[in-house]
Order: structure tokens, then C-alpha cells, then sequence
């Protein structure tokens, strides 16, 4: 402000001084005073409405900032709230799948949701959110929709380990191919084999394997799987059957503990 001031100041002195000197008319001071201080009032004006227009686009930065965060909130909550509306749906469908298995067969179940997996990171057992307090015994099948997962093994008050149908410890007596070929099914490890199947039956890679009546504590036509592989030799009296399980025990978090077959 003093740097404007004073060059205003020493033009006004010697605007007087030029009045004194040469006895110039009011009008032709003021024309004068005017000319001079012309520069300066632009000057002024000009920088005024910078300075305004600056405050304007500070002001509309700042607005258009602020919209665009309460943007990103918004754009947040909404996608927190799709994926809890996803994660809701696909919970909704795998309950609605396990009550299949009570519609399809009528069994008495007990839903279990899985709490634990195998220490030893093998999937051959698993850890359920039941025990005895919810009527839970030792034995009982447990399965999905898709089809079995193992038997209920050591059983707490609060939760209980199921034997998945990849333990070794886990056999099923299972039927194959259309023919309903009997053979005794066990876990190993990533997959299962069937066992006392003769050399001389017929079946096929790619044909589906089920439970079997009478074989075991699994109730009958629950399918357990797909032969992937098999191994035939002319003097063997078994040949060996390799089977994928239909459950993927890695993805498992919910399952049904059959009460009664």
C-alpha cells in the first residue's frame, strides 16, 4: 500500500507546483490529475479484480473438492453395501442348498458351520461349530448339496472334528457306472480310491460314483464323485479306481450333520 501511496503523492505535488507555475485552469488540473492517476487506478482496478476472481476459483475449488469427497464417501458406501448384499445373497443360496438335502431326502440335520481346518493343511479333517449339545454323536454323515464331506469323528461339547472323505480313515461302500458296481471307497489325501472292484468290470473314466445301499453309515445316492483315473491289470484280481470328490473341502464353510438316515 506505501508503494502505491507515494508515487500518488509526489504526482500531486508536482501537479500543484505545475498549477502555482504556470496559473493552469481547475479543469485542465483536473484533467491533468486525472491522466496521471489514470495508470494507477487501472492498476488498482485490475489487481482488485484478480484478486476477487482468484478468491472465486479458491472458493470453487474448494466446493468442487468438497463435493467430490462427500462423491467418494458415497461411492464407498455404496460399495461396502453391494458387498454385503453379495455376501448375503451367496449365504442365503448355500443355506438354501443345504435344505435341499432335508427336502430331497427327509432327514433330520443339523446345521454346522466350519470353525477350523486341518493343522496339517492336508483338508483330510475339520473342525464344526456342534457337539454334544446339539445332539452331535460320533459316526453321524456330514454333507453339502453337492454331496458328502466325512464322518463326525471326536466329539466335544462345543464343536466337533469330522474325518473328511480324503482321510485314509474314512471308507464308504459305493456303487459305479450304470451297472451300480460295488467297490469300497477311502481317502487319499487330494483324492479317493475304490477298492475290490474285479479287473473284469466294466466301467469308465468320467462315470459318477455314489453312496451304495448297506455301505456304511452314509445314507444311499448321495453322489460322491467323478473316476478320473483307473488301473487295470491282466493279473490282478482288483483294479484300482481313482476318484475327484464333488466337494471341494478347501471351500467348505458350511455343512449338514445328519441326525438319522
Amino acid at each position: 500500500m506505501k508503494r502505491v501511496l507515494v508515487p500518488i503523492i509526489i504526482l500531486c505535488a508536482c501537479t500543484i507546483i505545475l498549477t502555482i507555475s504556470h496559473n493552469y485552469s481547475q479543469d485542465n488540473v483536473r484533467s491533468v490529475f486525472l491522466n496521471l492517476l489514470y495508470p494507477f487506478q487501472k492498476l488498482t482496478s485490475s489487481a482488485y479484480k484478480s484478486g476477487m476472481n482468484l478468491k472465486r476459483v479458491i472458493l470453487s475449488v474448494r466446493e468442487m473438492r468438497s463435493k467430490e469427497d462427500d462423491q467418494k464417501k458415497e461411492i464407498e458406501s455404496l460399495s461396502i453395501e453391494i458387498r454385503l448384499l453379495r455376501s448375503l445373497h451367496a449365504e442365503n443360496k448355500k443355506l438354501r442348498e443345504l435344505l435341499e438335502i432335508k427336502n430331497k431326502y427327509n432327514y433330520q440335520i443339523i446345521f454346522a458351520e466350519i470353525i477350523a481346518g486341518d493343522v496339517t493343511g492336508l483338508y483330510d479333517s475339520v473342525i464344526i461349530d456342534k457337539g454334544k449339545k446339539d445332539n452331535i454323536e460320533k459316526n453321524m454323515p456330514v454333507m453339502t448339496a453337492r454331496g458328502i464331506v466325512g464322518i463326525t469323528q471326536d466329539v466335544g461339547a462345543y464343536s466337533t472334528r469330522v474325518i473328511t472323505i480324503l482321510n485314509p480313515n474314512c471308507k464308504a461302500g459305493v456303487s459305479v457306472g450304470k451297472n451300480s458296481i460295488r467297490g469300497v471307497m477311502q481317502g487319499k489325501g487330494d483324492y479317493c480310491i475304490i477298492k475290490y472292484i474285479s479287473v473284469e468290470e466294466n466301467i469308465e473314466v468320467g462315470n459318477k460314483v455314489y453312496t451304495s445301499e448297506g455301505g456304511g453309515i452314509y445314507p444311499e445316492g448321495i453322489e460322491v464323485g467323478k473316476i478320473f483315473r483307473i488301473d487295470k491289470k491282466p493279473h490282478d484280481i482288483f483294479q484300482i479306481v481313482y476318484v475327484l470328490p464333488c466337494v471341494n473341502i478347501r471351500n467348505l464353510d458350511r455343512v449338514a450333520v445328519i441326525k438319522n438316515k
